[in-house]
């Protein structure tokens, strides 16, 4: 669990990080690549430290990148991780080997949903309350009332849908948790 408490923890950091100037003079290529690999970022991801690199006149080593990536991408390719890194909100970029690509991003969909979900039911319940708000308001014409009482009706029509969809992602999704232990385990 620290393992993936760490590795989403990478995932963030690397998600929104562009490269200063005193990591281009560092030139840790080993360990930009190795965080790179931990956050599932695409090859690509190089040529965005290229870029920034390029801004200070500074080189990149690809081939010390390109050892850190792979070396970040067998940790970042667990099973196991697929599913903290969709329930955290990240969706696969398919950047593990061909053998368990399928499968990672299966895991990492079906994951992924539950946290769609879940986001969806946090905005319409602020959709709910702030009717609900509007409701109180006693300057409220008769035929304004009427409408906020329909749009409440099927938000909270919306809202109970939500829930039966998050009960059956999450029902899902255990079930393929249970299956990545028993089959994916060493």
């Amino acid at each position: 669990m620290k393992r993936n408490v760490f590795l989403l923890l990478i995932l963030l950091l690397a998600g929104c990080a562009t490269l200063s100037r005193e990591q281009c003079q560092q030139g840790d290529w080993f360990g930009i690549g190795m965080t790179d690999g931990l956050g599932g970022e695409q090859a690509s991801r190089l040529e965005q430290h290229v870029r920034a690199c390029a801004e200070y006149g500074l080189p990149v080593d690809r081939q010390h990148y390109f050892a850190g990536r792979d070396q970040g991408l067998r940790e970042y390719c667990r099973y196991a991780n697929a599913f903290v890194t969709g329930l955290a909100g990240s969706r696969y970029q398919h950047v593990c080997p061909p053998a368990i690509d399928a499968t990672f991003a299966h895991y990492n969909q079906a994951a992924y949903e539950v946290y769609r979900i879940k986001q969806e039911l946090a905005s319409v319940d602020g959709q709910i309350s702030s009717v609900e708000d509007r409701l109180r308001d006693s300057g409220l014409s008769k035929d304004r009332r009427r409408e906020l009482r329909q749009e409440l009706r099927e938000l909270d029509r919306r809202y109970d849908r939500l829930r039966a969809d998050l009960h059956d992602s999450q029902r899902y999704l255990e079930h393929l948790m249970d299956e990545s232990r028993s089959r994916h385990s060493p």
